[in-house]
Protein backbone atom coordinates (compact mmCIF):
# COMPACT_ATOMS: atom_id res chain seq x y z
CA UNK A 1 0.00 0.00 0.00
CA UNK A 2 1.59 3.62 -0.66
CA UNK A 3 2.43 5.72 2.15
CA UNK A 4 -0.43 8.48 1.56
CA UNK A 5 -3.36 6.25 1.10
CA UNK A 6 -2.00 4.43 4.15
CA UNK A 7 -1.45 7.56 6.18
CA UNK A 8 -5.49 8.46 5.19
CA UNK A 9 -6.16 4.84 6.10
CA UNK A 10 -4.85 5.64 9.22
CA UNK A 11 -5.60 9.24 10.01
CA UNK A 12 -9.38 9.24 9.34
CA UNK A 13 -10.22 6.51 12.27
CA UNK A 14 -7.77 7.84 14.39
CA UNK A 15 -9.49 11.12 14.25
CA UNK A 16 -13.25 10.01 14.93
CA UNK A 17 -11.92 8.14 17.67
CA UNK A 18 -10.87 10.82 19.03
CA UNK A 19 -13.17 12.90 18.84
CA UNK A 20 -15.66 10.78 21.04
CA UNK A 21 -13.13 10.53 23.68
CA UNK A 22 -14.10 13.70 25.57
CA UNK A 23 -17.87 12.90 24.97
CA UNK A 24 -17.30 9.38 26.90
CA UNK A 25 -14.50 10.63 29.57
CA UNK A 26 -16.24 13.81 30.59
CA UNK A 27 -19.79 11.95 31.17
CA UNK A 28 -21.29 14.02 28.34
CA UNK A 29 -25.37 13.48 28.65
CA UNK A 30 -25.68 11.80 24.42
CA UNK A 31 -22.61 9.49 25.16
CA UNK A 32 -24.40 8.34 29.13
CA UNK A 33 -27.77 7.57 27.66
CA UNK A 34 -26.23 5.73 24.85
CA UNK A 35 -24.51 3.53 27.27
CA UNK A 36 -27.36 3.01 29.72
CA UNK A 37 -29.38 1.85 27.06
CA UNK A 38 -26.75 -0.56 26.59
CA UNK A 39 -25.96 -1.85 29.84
CA UNK A 40 -29.42 -2.30 30.85
CA UNK A 41 -30.73 -3.98 27.59
CA UNK A 42 -27.45 -6.04 27.31
CA UNK A 43 -26.43 -6.72 30.86
CA UNK A 44 -29.39 -6.00 32.67
CA UNK A 45 -27.49 -3.35 34.80
CA UNK A 46 -27.38 0.26 34.00
CA UNK A 47 -25.21 1.24 37.04
CA UNK A 48 -22.72 -0.72 34.96
CA UNK A 49 -22.79 2.28 32.13
CA UNK A 50 -19.67 4.24 33.29
CA UNK A 51 -17.21 1.50 33.62
CA UNK A 52 -18.74 0.63 30.35
CA UNK A 53 -18.72 3.98 28.34
CA UNK A 54 -14.90 4.60 30.07
CA UNK A 55 -13.70 1.37 29.09
CA UNK A 56 -14.61 2.19 25.43
CA UNK A 57 -12.88 5.14 25.37
CA UNK A 58 -9.73 3.85 27.10
CA UNK A 59 -9.77 0.80 23.94
CA UNK A 60 -10.36 4.03 21.63
CA UNK A 61 -7.83 6.00 22.51
CA UNK A 62 -5.20 2.47 22.48
CA UNK A 63 -6.97 1.78 19.23
CA UNK A 64 -6.46 5.32 17.97
CA UNK A 65 -2.60 5.97 19.26
CA UNK A 66 -1.76 2.56 17.38
CA UNK A 67 -3.26 3.32 14.14
CA UNK A 68 -0.82 6.44 14.02
CA UNK A 69 2.52 4.43 15.06
CA UNK A 70 3.58 2.87 11.49
CA UNK A 71 4.97 0.11 13.23
CA UNK A 72 1.76 -0.86 15.48
CA UNK A 73 -0.98 0.01 12.70
CA UNK A 74 -2.12 -3.37 12.10
CA UNK A 75 -2.38 -3.60 15.82
CA UNK A 76 -4.35 -0.92 15.95
CA UNK A 77 -6.39 -1.82 12.96
CA UNK A 78 -7.22 -5.39 14.51
CA UNK A 79 -8.10 -3.28 17.49
CA UNK A 80 -9.92 -1.14 15.78
CA UNK A 81 -12.29 -3.35 13.89
CA UNK A 82 -12.82 -5.67 16.69
CA UNK A 83 -14.25 -2.39 18.77
CA UNK A 84 -16.45 -1.27 15.55
CA UNK A 85 -17.42 -4.03 15.11
CA UNK A 86 -18.74 -4.51 18.56
CA UNK A 87 -20.41 -0.98 18.90
CA UNK A 88 -22.06 -2.05 15.12
CA UNK A 89 -23.77 -5.14 17.20
CA UNK A 90 -24.35 -3.17 20.18
CA UNK A 91 -26.34 -0.52 17.86
CA UNK A 92 -28.20 -3.32 15.76
CA UNK A 93 -29.25 -5.26 19.29
CA UNK A 94 -29.80 -2.48 21.47
CA UNK A 95 -29.56 0.83 20.88
CA UNK A 96 -31.04 1.56 17.69
CA UNK A 97 -29.99 3.44 14.72
CA UNK A 98 -32.34 6.66 15.23
CA UNK A 99 -31.04 10.19 16.23
CA UNK A 100 -27.04 11.03 17.47
CA UNK A 101 -26.97 6.93 17.45
CA UNK A 102 -27.47 6.59 13.90
CA UNK A 103 -24.57 9.17 13.41
CA UNK A 104 -22.26 7.17 15.67
CA UNK A 105 -23.14 3.96 14.11
CA UNK A 106 -22.78 5.82 10.41
CA UNK A 107 -19.33 7.03 11.99
CA UNK A 108 -18.51 3.31 13.31
CA UNK A 109 -18.71 2.04 9.38
CA UNK A 110 -16.40 4.62 8.01
CA UNK A 111 -14.07 3.52 11.08
CA UNK A 112 -14.60 -0.18 10.43
CA UNK A 113 -14.20 -0.08 6.96
CA UNK A 114 -10.97 1.97 7.12
CA UNK A 115 -9.46 -0.76 9.55
CA UNK A 116 -10.43 -3.58 7.31
CA UNK A 117 -8.53 -2.22 4.48
CA UNK A 118 -5.43 -1.43 6.74
CA UNK A 119 -5.92 -5.25 7.74
CA UNK A 120 -5.94 -6.42 4.04
CA UNK A 121 -3.87 -4.57 2.42
CA UNK A 122 -0.86 -3.64 4.63
CA UNK A 123 2.53 -6.05 5.00
CA UNK A 124 2.52 -9.07 7.76
CA UNK A 125 5.13 -7.00 9.49
CA UNK A 126 3.67 -3.57 9.67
Amino acid sequence: MKAPSAWFLRIIPAIILLQTLPFKFLGKTESVELFTILTTKALGNPGLEAFARIGTGVVELIAAILLLIPALTKKGALLTAGTMGGALVSHALFIGFTGIAGQLAGMAVVVLICAVILILKLPKKA
